[in-house]
């Protein structure tokens, strides 16, 4: 069952968490769309530091 565990194997996927932001918000549009871009930033700085590494 530990093997199990590390393998992630019986475990589900992560889901990305709704913003929350409400629809009639004024700047919902420009939020997401900061939020999207510090996504993009962050996943391009992970694969940056996997490259280092090897």
């Amino acid at each position: 069952m530990k093997e199990a565990k590390k393998l992630r194997l019986g475990g589900k996927n992560k889901v990305e968490k709704d913003p929350c932001i409400p629809n009639n918000w004024p700047f919902k549009e420009q939020e997401l769309k900061a939020l999207e871009a510090r996504r993009t930033k962050a996943i391009e700085e992970l694969e940056q530091k996997k490259a280092e590494r090897k």
